[in-house]
């Protein structure tokens, strides 16, 4: 049978109790059988009462703590009393002075809160640094008093500086913990600090990678439903006047339907990490001419010509998405007689790519913030690219990108 016990934190008032009873129980425990005949003997007792209560604002008012604890144990010594027990309460004074400083732990606490808030961090190291010097000189100011106390004639124990070494050490001993404590409060504060940062930047991560696929995903689709209608449509007029026609527009559908759903298996593996990501290539300017005779199969005439590239992959499948995205609108908006025209070309460093149309356009002028028009700004933009859009003077619409190449590859 396992016990298990729970162990509660003492609050810092209890400690602060706990503390003032021990110096108090310390300081009264020592023998007083050589104190000077002119001192009562019971006021021993209430000596070490008092020296042990002024702990108990240890926290707030270190200093003061300190300089009453060392009068009261420097006029024990004086009378003669154990300079041991005596100066038991300054010690414990010299520690909380060196753990909370002589402002005391809520001051401090506020000082370098307000500080951090500000970025002072040169203020906050000056200010550091004169806060252990006056804990110095106060400790050192205290272990002297307790000195020259033992020089008293009826002082019990012989003058020497070991009755300050007390103070001294407990002092030593309280700021090794207060800079310990300052060490670990610091690397706590860097890992929280780091683990925001990187919960950041995995949300950036999340978010660019959720661009990338609702892209992808725009493109695949928009491209292929346009397609599919523009098919469909043909198909339904030729149900009535040329039904022979009807299969040919039926194949269509199918294989741009099946090109559509293996395209949006692709992007969408990213999104299942149980299942086996897609590793075939992504489209470039090889798959162009595959993409259109699809077009030309749905009624779109267009001329490709293309200057042989070695392109990098991301480049390679920005060209693609903007000639397929710009293609679909010809094919949505500028009529059933349009003509389109591609043309990819290196030029100065850079791979430019022109798509234009000869047809009627839409009613109303297209707006640069159209989702379409966006997305491909965005792909031209993420390599340091630029687009241009608008209606061209002989009649029609017109798309330019220009993506400047890596050195390596110009």
């Amino acid at each position: 049978m396992m016990v298990t016990m729970n162990v509660r934190r003492l609050r810092p008032a209890e400690v602060d109790w706990l503390v003032c009873l021990a110096a108090a129980l310390v300081t009264a425990s020592g023998t007083s059988d050589k104190v000077a005949g002119w001192f009562p003997h019971v006021w021993i007792v209430p000596l070490a009462v008092v020296q042990g209560l002024a702990l108990l604002w240890r926290r707030r008012v270190p200093l003061a703590v300190l300089a009453a604890t060392t009068t009261v144990g420097a006029f024990m010594i004086v009378v003669g009393y154990p300079d041991g027990g005596a100066s038991f309460g300054a010690g414990c004074a010299a520690y909380a002075l060196a753990m909370y400083g002589s402002e005391g732990a809520s001051r401090e606490g506020a000082t370098r809160q307000d500080a951090t808030r500000l970025g002072a961090t040169n203020r906050a190291e000056a200010a550091e640094r004169a806060e252990v010097w006056r804990g110095v000189l106060a400790t050192l100011g205290a272990a002297v008093v307790i000195i020259l106390a033992t020089l008293a004639p009826s002082a019990r124990d012989r003058p020497g500086l070991w009755g300050g070494l007390p103070v001294a050490s407990a002092w030593v001993l309280g700021y090794a913990i207060r800079t310990r404590r300052a060490y670990i409060g610091e690397l706590k504060e860097r890992a929280a600090r780091l683990e925001a940062q990187e919960g950041e930047r995995a949300a950036r991560a999340v978010a660019d990678e959720r661009l990338r696929i609702a892209r992808e995903l725009h493109d695949v689709i928009g491209h292929s439903i346009s397609l599919i209608t523009i098919q469909s449509e043909a198909a339904a007029r030729s149900a009535r006047t040329n039904p022979a026609a009807v299969p040919g527009f039926l194949a269509t559908i199918s294989a741009t339907s099946r090109s559509a759903l293996a395209e949006m298996r692709h992007v969408l593996a990213v999104l299942r990490p149980d299942a086996q990501a897609d590793l075939s290539p992504q489209p470039d300017l090889d798959a162009l001419p595959e993409l259109v005779a699809r077009l030309e199969a749905g009624g779109l005439r267009t001329r490709l010509d293309v200057e042989p590239i070695d392109l990098p992959p991301g480049i390679g499948l920005a060209v693609f998405r903007i000639v397929q995205e710009s293609l679909t609108n010809v094919l949505k908006h500028a009529g059933a007689d349009a003509r389109a025209s591609v043309t990819i070309a290196q030029d100065d460093g850079s791979v430019r790519v022109s798509v234009h149309d000869d047809g009627v356009g839409q009613s109303k002028p297209v707006s640069s913030a159209a989702h379409g028009i966006v997305g491909m700004r965005e792909r031209a933009a993420l390599y340091g690219g630029t687009l241009s859009t608008g209606t061209r003077s002989a009649g029609g619409f017109e798309v330019e990108a220009r993506i400047p190449l890596p050195e390596e590859d110009t």
